[in-house]
């Protein structure tokens, strides 16, 4: 299963080399992963590695001088639950993610069909995390060793 989810992984970095968004483009990314032999539990298994990795880990953004309230829309109140936007607050005090990741964390939240709950919060941080990590710091070794990590 290991080397299926570095596969995985590897399509996922591919896509985003792409100019791909792996949460806008993902059935796209999806339906090449499934022709390509996975299976939707390997492609689960490796979405939930990702979150593991991308969500538990602290981050870099934490700042005591810069508040984490986020004041919200009222369609965004709508669309994503209370209990998301507690999360998408406590991604920010542990410095998961800053101000402008939450905005796009939300923004595309608002564009899933279905109410944004804490099982789609986390998918859509976890991949947009994901995203912006891979671009900012492409080839890093850092980065690929805590992927490395949590795969081995």
């Amino acid at each position: 299963m290991r080397d299926k989810i570095h596969n995985i992984l590897s399509h996922l970095c591919q896509s985003l080399h792409q100019d791909k968004d792996l949460f806008y483009d993902a059935q796209e990314i999806w339906d090449e992963l499934a022709e390509k032999g996975f299976s939707e539990e390997e492609i689960e298994s490796t979405l939930a590695h990702i979150e593991r990795i991308s969500l538990q880990v602290p981050g870099p953004y934490w700042n005591s001088e810069i508040p984490v309230h986020r004041a919200y829309t009222i369609a965004e109140m709508n669309k994503v639950t209370k209990k998301a936007r507690g999360y998408l607050w406590t991604l920010k005090t542990r410095g998961i993610i800053d101000h402008a990741l939450e905005d796009e964390i939300v923004h595309k939240a608002m564009n899933l069909e279905e109410h944004a709950g804490v099982r789609e919060i986390k998918t859509v941080a976890a991949l947009t995390i994901f995203g912006y990590e891979h671009r900012s710091e492409t080839h890093s070794p850092a980065t690929a060793s805590a992927f490395t990590q949590y795969v081995n």
